[in-house]
């Protein structure tokens, strides 16, 4: 499949929340934008303690253990913060029009963008292909060079260390991929190639300047 294909697709997936999304007004998209955000990380910083707990109990999960802790974490925190957000505020609060339209807008486009990154590192975790869709691997930045799931990767790190902090025991701050390598270790553990393909990343590949370290 061609890479611009997959690009392509993210792009109208991501005009379509959107435009579902602006439908709720300015009100209901915030909302959607705060579920979806907090939804996502709560789900990033402790689904791995889910998937240990999961292991321990079903070693024979392998490789959906990943997928279905963090999928199914954030789908629940979802639900759970939507079914929350519509009985405190039931109906929609009424706005000037310019922060109406503006607001819809802007908090739909941004749920939608920030929902495509969390979808496209749920993927990451699957046990399919390493190159997904035969095109995405860690390096990859979709859609069209934007770099969604690195966004939102670098976004979980950076509250991690700060608002979401949690200590350890011996008073170390726990932070969301210090090393910068979930991309790199998630593309690494999927187990599928193509005949005679190597693209293992080396355990001293180096994130960019700026992003997430992977």
């Amino acid at each position: 499949m061609p890479p611009w294909v997959v690009d392509f697709v993210i792009v109208v997936l991501i005009l379509g929340v959107t435009y579902a999304l602006s439908s709720e007004g300015a009100w209901g998209a915030s909302l959607m934008f705060f579920n979806v955000m907090f939804s996502g990380l709560l789900a990033f910083n402790f689904y791995e303690w889910l998937v240990r707990r999961l292991l321990e109990a079903a070693p024979g999960m392998g490789g959906w253990a990943d997928l279905l802790c963090l999928g199914g974490v954030f789908l629940v925190l979802l639900v759970l913060f939507r079914i929350i957000t519509d009985s405190i505020a039931p109906s929609m609060v009424r706005l000037p029009s310019p922060i109406y339209q503006l607001g819809r807008l802007g908090f739909g486009f941004g749920t939608a963008a920030m929902l495509a990154g969390i979808l496209l590192c749920l993927f990451h975790t699957a046990p399919v292909h390493r190159k997904m869709f035969g095109t995405i691997d860690y390096d990859k930045k979709p859609p069209f060079g934007q770099g969604l799931d690195r966004k939102w990767l670098a976004f979980v790190q950076y509250t991690s260390e700060g608002a979401f902090s949690a200590s350890r025991m011996d008073g170390s701050l726990r932070v969301f991929d210090p090393a910068g390598r979930w991309l790199i270790d998630h593309q690494n553990a999927r187990p599928y190639t193509a005949e005679g393909e190597t693209n293992t990343v080396p355990e001293t590949e180096a994130p960019a300047a700026g992003e997430p370290a992977a």
